[in-house]
């Protein structure tokens, strides 16, 4: 009797999680990453980017990009 009165008094209240999926997850974060670069980052051929700082640069600017480490 009190094992059932336990059940339809407090298992309708108890606390569930609602955990957002793996791809739910990514998209999210792909999103936030393309927002951003896309404000802050002129990538067109006429860009014109200004920097903190005193900077001469005259020709072509290259770095190149390090290799990233393989995921293990």
């Amino acid at each position: 009797m009190r094992f059932l009165m336990f059940m339809l008094l407090f298992i309708p209240f108890m606390a569930s999680a609602s955990i957002p999926s793996t791809a739910y997850v990514q998209q999210q974060v792909a999103n936030q990453i393309a927002d951003s670069v896309s404000t802050k980052v002129d990538t067109s051929a006429t860009a014109t980017q200004t920097m903190a700082g005193t900077y001469t640069v005259s020709g072509t600017f290259n770095v190149p990009t390090p290799t990233l480490p393989t995921a293990e």
